[in-house]
């Protein structure tokens, strides 16, 4: 047993000591919201952020890819809407599973400048959305009211778990989508977005998403792939946990996978 408690620690200290992964900002980390209240009408920001926001339209508390999740209805124009800060840099990140598309197309995520229902295009700075042709699609818009619309490559199956991301980077003049860790398309941004103050989660427009989301992450940075599939593959809690823990200015969720993992590993040898 001693040998065990021993051989864990070393190899606790062998992975953080090896650990690479950039770290994310804590300032960066614009909200996360994990969808495991289970019952009401509010959706609570686990980061430090405090952007807690509320339900429009009583979606559904139901499972979800990792604990709870809330089921969203088309004919029932629910959404769950939370404050966030404006950026010219962002990553928007969930894990998604649609059931059917009625009719046209099905929302993820918009950000918008004020509260209200807004669909008309212009309001929308970010948006992601499922089309009727199963295709993921997405856009921005400048301060101007031009429109950069992401090419539509990656078809989504019905009942499937889908991690699907989107990042604005500024520095790079670059937005991307992303499914399951890589990515399925990119345009050429000018550096800035319009203004927004929320995000509308699981409605895009006038379309809401019909099946469930869980997990949402807003970055305020433009995450990269490792940190993408870092966090997908470690979870959210990830991020909240490393910056509770630290009490510092980055949040070194690699670090915390790896400690967790390599604990798991030595204590259990069955094939995960």
């Amino acid at each position: 047993m001693r040998y065990g408690l021993l051989q864990c620690a070393a190899v606790t200290v062998a992975v953080l000591g090896a650990t690479t992964a950039r770290a994310v900002d804590a300032d960066a980390v614009g909200g996360v919201w994990h969808f495991d209240e289970g019952s009401g009408d509010v959706v609570a920001d686990a980061s430090t952020s405090g952007n807690d926001g509320t339900l429009v339209g009583s979606p559904e508390w139901v499972g979800g890819h990792d604990g709870d999740g809330l089921r969203f209805a088309f004919d029932d124009a629910n959404y769950a809407l939370v404050p966030v800060s404006h950026s010219n840099a962002a990553t928007v990140m969930m894990w998604a599973l649609y059931t059917g598309i009625p009719t046209g197309n099905i929302g993820l995520v918009h950000a918008q400048a004020t509260e209200g229902d807004l669909g008309a295009p212009d309001t929308k700075m970010i948006g992601v959305w499922l089309e009727n042709s199963n295709l993921l699609w997405g856009r921005i818009i400048d301060p101007a009211g031009a429109l950069v619309n992401l090419p539509k490559n990656a078809e989504l199956q019905p009942d499937t778990w889908f991690h699907i991301a989107l990042v604005v980077d500024a520095a790079a003049g670059k937005v991307s989508q992303w499914v399951d860790g890589s990515m399925v398309g990119e345009a050429d941004y000018g550096g800035e977005l319009g203004e927004f103050a929320f995000l509308k989660l699981g409605r895009q427009g006038t379309e809401t998403w019909e099946g469930i989301l869980d997990e949402v992450g807003y970055f305020t940075e433009a995450l990269s792939q490792d940190d993408i599939t870092g966090i997908m593959d470690a979870g959210l809690q990830s991020v909240t946990t490393a910056v509770e823990a630290r009490g510092k200015a980055a949040t070194a969720w690699g670090a915390i996978k790896g400690d967790t993992r390599a604990d798991a590993a030595v204590g259990d040898d069955s094939d995960r």
